[in-house]
């Protein structure tokens, strides 16, 4: 009953600094406007909500990227229940700040579960829960709703993991397998590849234990047949979203590897490790520092762990923690460097940031952490007062302090938050006190309220929460809308104005820098008003939009010496592009200049419609050949590529007329079109929208193959005559997932049922 009070009360604080934290949004009328929430989380949400009831289905997007599968992408948690539940029920802009306050209390009622199950204090279990809830890089990440979304689960699938070991009973095996399959869902790869990777690497010392030999020894098949059935339930849970997801990673630009993306050097690290920068000051001056722990107190903590005696479990989390930090740095580790360059770790080249390894490993050191607080008052419970008379405690004692004043001597920078000495030095001075007089066991109860404090005082007020006007239609689409049909018009963004999203929430300016974007229609914010547009903020663009960029950027700066009208931001149907100024490529025109914010809106008058006929074609072998293609001076025709097994019209040696194919449009939505087409002679209709697997066309009635073409776009051979055509996305993959999701959904009922009445024959 006193461990059920406690628990409440640490629940109690999670909750109250998680409400304070986001109270601006909660009553004042603010909302997340840094980082990736705006052209990345809101976006996503908000589309998600609109899909909910009644509109456009994720599972193809003709808004991103120039037609794009977003639901395989994942990042917009699209069949997460959590995500789904919240965009049901809520406004997007409420719905998505409500997401990021729950996100912290998920994460910190797991951590501090964990850590129970690890057999800590209840005092030291809520020390780790708000080491890893309010630790400056996951503060840092909340901007971000894909990654808050997943680390929000990593605890659990960690908790999970810790049970099963304890009863390895399919039972177990099914929350494990949920667990993970609520990160897969969540949207963020990388964090699950983390997770299961620290997994791993915490069973490396069950061989070296004499607990974890037993375990073995007595529980062998238990364990090697639940772990197989939590890994099955896992791939069939989640295969709604992993098999779209690895066909799109198939096609896409990481198909074959990607390059790393940052640096960081190891005192920016360690600075990250043991300070929390004050937001506006770091804004300023750009120390090099990159946000990790952010805090001297938990770092002390974690560093003791290996002077108490632990279990194996403990002692696995020790060396996860250790591992996955190497591969948190990057390249600022010899062992990253080994591992990366030799493929040590499979799937490791896909992802283009190691960052996701440092925020699973914090995680791990809030248990070291706990581990350690527990184990400095269990040894001075036991010790009494003859700690005091002990020189070798006393001479390790002053060596260990020697060596972390070293280090917060060397890491030490004038605007470090003096909070963070004051703390340790009070809680040097508390633990002695409690010591001399008999009270040790009330340490962890101390570390946990000194680390309150600390949040309390330096991590609760770190973002800068800006006005819910601020996200209100642009100026520049709304004069845009009064002139043109914008809801037909694709957009090109070619101003560097986004990049105010890898700005501090505290830069000065701010808002202003956010307006400035939004006016260019950066990114997925396009979403937000329902017009298509050829960027997107996402993981996974699909290779061929990825090799249209500098193509692009060369069309734009007027370097290409490739007509208007058959250049590819022309036959793709890119009508507006933003810029920092005015455009002079020929056929490009002011369309707005807002002169306050210092946006250009460019009209590309030579940009053809999103439907098109040709009778002209020239048939290639590859993208690389399309791409080549398009960047050279040609006759008008349609590029396209050919299929292996599927013939192709014959050549026609004629210049191309656009006037012998005419058509009607039926139905016209982003996963089906129907026309009315009627040909003088043959040629091909040609919508300016991504090719991908599950396009599907038929040709009164009878399928025929759909081809990419102009690099792209999609286009259908009509024969001559009257026909009627039509054009139709079904996701293979995801129907196969679909029904093994829904399988597996009933096989872990099932199998929670039988336990469930099996408890109840017991009693």
């Amino acid at each position: 009953m006193i461990n059920n009070k406690k628990s409440l009360i640490v629940f109690f604080v999670l909750l109250l600094f998680a409400v304070v934290f986001w109270w601006p949004t909660l009553m004042d009328g603010k909302t997340l406007v840094h980082g990736d929430s705006v052209i990345h989380g809101l976006p996503l949400f908000d589309f998600h909500a609109r899909f909910l009831h009644g509109g456009a289905t994720p599972l193809w997007s003709d808004k991103v990227f120039g037609g794009h599968p977003l639901f395989a992408e994942g990042q917009g948690g699209f069949a997460s229940p959590f995500n789904i539940l919240l965009a049901w029920l809520l406004p997007p802009i409420v719905g998505s700040n409500i997401f990021h306050l729950l996100c912290m209390l998920i994460a910190g009622t797991g951590v501090f579960t964990l850590c129970r199950l690890l057999g800590n204090s209840v005092w030291s279990a809520g020390f780790a829960a708000l080491v890893v809830a309010f630790s400056a890089l996951w503060i840092q990440e909340q901007q971000n709703l894909t990654i808050s979304g997943t680390l929000a689960w990593a605890p659990w699938a960690l908790c999970a993991m810790e049970a099963w070991l304890k009863r390895p009973t399919a039972r177990q095996a099914v929350l494990l397998a949920a667990a993970a399959t609520m990160m897969i869902l969540a949207g963020y790869p990388q964090l699950v590849h983390a997770t299961v990777l620290y997994m791993v690497l915490s069973l490396c010392t069950m061989p070296f234990s004499a607990d974890g030999r037993t375990l073995w020894q007595n529980q062998r098949r238990q364990l090697m047949t639940t772990a197989l059935i939590a890994g099955l339930l896992f791939l069939g849970l989640s295969a709604v979203q992993l098999l779209p997801l690895l066909e799109l990673a198939s096609l896409s630009h990481r198909s074959g590897g990607v390059g790393l993306f940052f640096y960081f050097s190891p005192m920016s690290i360690l600075r990250g490790l043991l300070y929390t920068r004050d937001q506006l000051e770091f804004a300023r001056d750009q120390v090099d520092q990159f946000p990790v722990v952010g805090s001297l107190l938990v770092c002390i903590c974690a560093s003791m762990f290996p002077l108490f005696r632990s279990s194996w479990r403990a002692k696995g989390h020790l060396i996860a923690v250790l591992i996955l930090f190497q591969l948190g740095i990057g390249n600022a580790s010899p062992l990253f460097r080994l591992v990366y360059d030799w493929h040590l770790v499979p799937g490791l080249h896909f992802f283009r940031t190691t960052q996701a390894y440092l925020e699973i490993a914090i995680i791990g050191i809030a248990v070291l952490a706990a581990g350690a607080i527990d184990g400095i008052s269990d040894f001075l419970r036991r010790a009494g007062s003859g700690w005091l008379r002990d020189k070798r405690l006393w001479i390790c004692t002053l060596l260990f302090a020697a060596v972390w004043a070293v280090l917060a001597f060397v890491s030490y920078v004038p605007m470090a938050p003096w909070q963070h000495f004051a703390i340790v030095a009070a809680a040097l001075i508390a633990v002695a006190a409690l010591a001399a007089r008999g009270k040790a066991a009330h340490i962890p109860l101390l570390m946990f309220a000194l680390l309150a404090l600390e949040c309390m005082t330096l991590r609760l007020h770190v973002f800068h929460f800006g006005d819910v006007a601020l996200l209100q239609r642009p100026a520049t689409l709304q004069t845009l809308s009064q002139r043109y049909p914008v809801q037909d018009a694709k957009f090109l963004n070619n101003s560097i104005s986004v990049s105010y999203a890898m700005r501090n929430s505290k830069t000065d300016g701010l808002d202003t820098a956010m307006q400035t974007a939004f006016s260019s229609i950066p990114a997925l914010s396009n979403l937000l008003w329902d017009i298509p547009s050829e960027d997107g903020a996402l993981a996974l663009p699909l290779r061929a939009r990825t090799m249209l960029n500098p193509l692009f950027v060369d069309e734009m700066e007027g370097r290409n010496r490739t007509a208007p009208g058959q250049r590819a931001i022309d036959v793709l149907g890119i009508r507006f592009i933003s810029a920092d100024r005015q455009l002079t490529a020929p056929d490009l025109r002011v369309a707005v200049h807002d002169e306050r914010l210092g946006t250009w809106i460019m009209e590309n008058t030579a940009a053809q419609p999103l439907f098109q006929t040709f009778t002209r074609y020239r048939a290639v072998a590859s993208d690389e050949e399309a791409l080549q293609m398009l960047a050279t001076p040609r006759p008008t025709e349609l590029i396209v590529e050919a299929i292996k097994g599927q013939p192709l019209p014959p050549i026609s040696d004629t210049d191309n007329d656009p006037h012998a194919i005419s058509f009607a449009i039926l139905t016209r939505q982003p996963t089906f079109y129907a026309f009315d087409v009627d040909a003088s002679r043959p040629g091909w209709l040609f919508l300016a929208d991504a090719n991908y697997p599950g396009w599907r066309a038929t040709v009164d009635g009878r399928a025929v193959p759909v081809f990419s073409a102009q690099l792209l776009g999609k286009a259908v051979a009509i024969p001559a005559g009257k026909h009627k055509v039509e054009l139709y996305f079904s996701s293979s993959t995801f129907r196969y997932g679909l029904l093994l999701s829904l399988l597996s959904l009933v096989i872990a009922a099932a199998v929670l049922l039988r336990h469930f009445l099996g408890r109840r024959g017991e009693d």
